[in-house]
């Protein structure tokens, strides 16, 4: 896993992500790719290793949306 923080907007796990949103924390595949792009700067060093550990890997959560409605009200 890697912190990453974008140099310019970019897809990241298949969302349009923008620098402005800070650091994110990706699977080193994504951090790589970004990176050899050149659409990012690693910053995990700048981490303790144990936030590396702990912090969520950003993703796209798919499935039933479970936002109420209208029609369930």
């Amino acid at each position: 896993m890697k912190f990453i923080k974008l140099t310019e907007s970019a897809y990241v796990n298949g969302v349009l992500r923008h620098p402005h949103e800070g650091v994110l924390h990706v699977s080193n595949e994504e951090g790589k790719r970004l990176l050899d792009a050149e659409m990012a700067e690693d910053v995990t060093s700048d981490f303790p290793a144990e936030d590396n550990k702990e912090a969520p890997k950003e993703s796209v959560a798919t499935g039933r949306n479970t936002a109420p409605n209208k029609k369930d009200a």
